[in-house]
């Protein structure tokens, strides 16, 4: 082989390995992971004595673009889960249930003390500080999510 074959041979093996590292580079880039369609943040539970009734309160962010409508809300810890909204209505305050609850498309609906809250009925174990609540939040769509509540004090 000549001095100039062998010099093309290398370029072509350089030229090669480049791409290739190039390419492999490419495959495993680590992206972002993708955003959750719901995503439910700074949820806190009130405490509560056994068979007594608390609150639970989060914040409920609807990243698509569509709307989204909360239907329902399931746990094991209580002997219902119900969406509730505290309101003042003639120097009365009172609750109402809420069946459905629809969250604009790119929008936060926040339940909060006097507000919109998912109301545990019939704890069915006391609820101290530090405990949690499981919750499964379910929307018109058939999508559900689970959190974790943490029990606190107001």
């Amino acid at each position: 082989m000549t001095s100039r074959a062998v010099r093309a041979a290398r370029y072509i093996l350089v030229a090669a390995a480049s791409v290739s590292a190039a390419v492999l580079v490419a495959c495993t880039t680590v992206s972002a992971p993708p955003v959750p369609r719901v995503d439910l943040r700074h949820s806190w539970a009130r405490i509560a004595d056994s068979g007594a009734t608390s609150g639970a309160y989060m914040e409920i962010d609807n990243n698509d673009t569509v709307p989204i409508t909360l239907v329902g809300v399931m746990t094991a810890d209580a002997g219902a889960a119900e969406v509730h909204e505290s309101m003042q209505q003639d120097d009365m305050s009172h609750m109402m249930p809420r069946t459905a609850l629809r969250i604009p498309a790119g929008d936060v609906v926040k339940l909060a003390p006097g507000g919109l809250h998912v109301m545990l009925i019939d704890v069915r174990r006391v609820l101290a500080v530090g405990d949690s609540v499981r919750l499964r939040l379910q929307f018109s769509d058939s999508t559900s999510v689970a959190v974790t509540v943490p029990v606190k004090t107001p």
